[in-house]
């Protein structure tokens, strides 16, 4: 016989001189019932919405690309920020010219004026391989570019490589710190 509140009330109103032990059974049973069935619905209550929120969350980063990264120490404070996975919102492209390979960043075009592009006014190369004949060599520059409608030049003084693989950018604004900037560009020497 499947318990439900209808079937407690009616009984109870019509077994009002019955020996309390069955009232007791039906109410125990009852009970147990509906705990279950109110677990049931609170799980569902919070549940769904907080599957949906991390879901929506997960998408939401997945097709914007970037997003920015505490830096904590060891305490858990934070100490800085860094912009992470901005392979897509920047192009960058190299030609060889004599001696020197001239390096082009260009921010591209959806992502120029939202953060944390819209407040670079300088950028200069992190970290950075030079990769030649299957040796890589890690290379650094402290040459520092100023950014105009989204593009910086850099003209690097290297004389033999295939290629380049740059996996920093630090992006620089007056009175502000540095932030860097990771993705991970491949580039060709042409």
């Amino acid at each position: 016989m499947k318990i439900t509140d209808e079937t407690i009330r009616t009984s109870l109103r019509s077994e009002t001189r019955a020996p309390q032990k069955a009232n007791l059974k039906l109410y125990s049973e009852f009970s147990a019932y509906r705990s279950k069935r109110s677990r049931l619905t609170y799980a569902a209550i919070i549940g769904i919405p907080a599957a949906a929120v991390l879901l929506g969350a997960g998408v939401y980063t997945i097709h914007n690309g970037g997003y920015f990264h505490d830096v904590k120490n060891g305490f858990g404070t934070v100490t800085g920020v860094t912009y992470e996975n901005a392979t897509d919102e920047i192009s960058i492209k190299a030609v060889r010219k004599s001696e020197q390979i001239e390096l082009t960043v260009q921010i591209l075009e959806p992502y120029i004026n939202k953060m944390p592009y819209e407040d670079c006014e300088q950028l200069k190369i992190g970290k950075c391989t030079l990769i030649s004949k299957g040796k890589n060599t890690d290379f650094s520059t402290d040459e520092i570019s100023e950014v105009e409608n989204g593009k910086a030049i850099f003209f690097l003084d290297i004389a033999d490589a295939d290629s380049i693989s740059i996996t920093e950018l630090i992006s620089r604004k007056k009175a502000d710190a540095d932030l860097s900037i990771y993705g991970n560009w491949e580039i060709p020497l042409e």
